[in-house]
């Protein structure tokens, strides 16, 4: 790709120059820093963003491994602003037309302010000049209703009209003879950002021959992703939160192009998809998106 072609999303939107600029003094690795963070957060108003609701009285660190692998939590987790400003910054940066997240929580809504900013300088053209019927949209699918309610409370008002949250029940199956879950019914999108943050670990009681996830020492091991994969575009980009076993075994069976980083300190798993356009349609987004250039290296 060539790092020197036209940076077309400025000649769109001139106005646009005034978010660059900002994002221009962060880079992808700028997360795992308490003063950038402290910096992005003032910068895009986050934390407003971030406003609790009653049911986050009920939160503890997820660095808490007891809380983070007990099936009676009823409560999210405390905002991690390393996590949410990363995606806030993805978003923008890669100017991500639909997200799909499994899971949902505080990274939906912030997401959902990316898109807010995006659509607010580039809807009408990605409209009339891409193959994308809902632009600057994030698509959450969750496992519980009561997530489902917590983020919907998160998203009122203004963000609402760019977030569409699901609910699926998930079930235990296998994916090459190894054992994995999937969502019932996720979203019928094509993604070019997919956050992989779900289900949870006790999202299932289904045995297959005496082994399930319903144990303590058992990990999250999503394959929806894998089923999909041949009907992703160039550009496309994995976020996974955590998760590091379900990373790899992610990366054992992906089948194109991906390069992949293992962010250690940020604690997350990033998948590009490097390949040549598909055609015209997907030249002409990855030019908008990405301005013809890679995140990975």
């Amino acid at each position: 790709m060539n790092p020197h072609a036209e940076c077309l999303d400025v000649s769109i939107a001139p106005n646009f120059q005034i978010i660059k600029d900002k994002l221009s003094n962060f880079s992808i690795y700028d997360f795992s820093n308490t003063e950038k963070i402290n910096e992005y957060c003032e910068l895009f108003s986050i934390k407003e963003i971030c406003k609790s609701v009653e049911s986050d009285d009920y939160g503890t660190s997820s660095d808490d491994v007891i809380f983070s692998s007990d099936p009676e939590n009823t409560g999210p987790y405390l905002i991690q602003y390393d996590e949410i400003c990363r995606l806030h910054y993805l978003c923008l940066t890669r100017k991500v037309l639909n997200t799909l997240e499994f899971g949902s929580g505080y990274s939906t809504a912030v997401m959902a302010d990316a898109k807010r900013i995006l659509s607010q300088h580039f809807e009408p053209w990605a409209k009339d000049n891409l193959r994308v019927s809902r632009p600057f949209h994030v698509y959450a699918v969750e496992e519980e209703q009561r997530y489902l309610e917590i983020t919907n409370q998160r998203v009122q008002g203004e963000l609402s009209s760019f977030v569409t949250v699901s609910r699926s029940s998930v079930e235990l199956g296998t994916y090459d003879n190894h054992y994995a879950t999937y969502f019932s019914k996720i979203p019928n999108i094509s993604p070019d950002l997919i956050l992989l943050d779900g289900p949870g670990q006790f999202s299932t009681t289904k045995e297959i021959q005496g082994f399930n996830l319903n144990d303590i020492s058992r990990m999250p091991m999503a394959a929806d992703i894998l089923k999909f994969e041949f009907f992703l575009e160039p550009g496309t980009l994995i976020v996974v939160d955590g998760r590091t076993a379900n990373a790899r075994f992610l990366k054992s069976y992906l089948r194109m192009n991906w390069v992949h980083h293992h962010d250690v300190d940020g604690d997350i798993h990033l998948f590009e998809l490097q390949e040549l356009p598909l055609g015209k349609f997907n030249a002409k987004k990855l030019n908008f998106c990405l301005n013809n250039d890679w995140l990975l290296n």
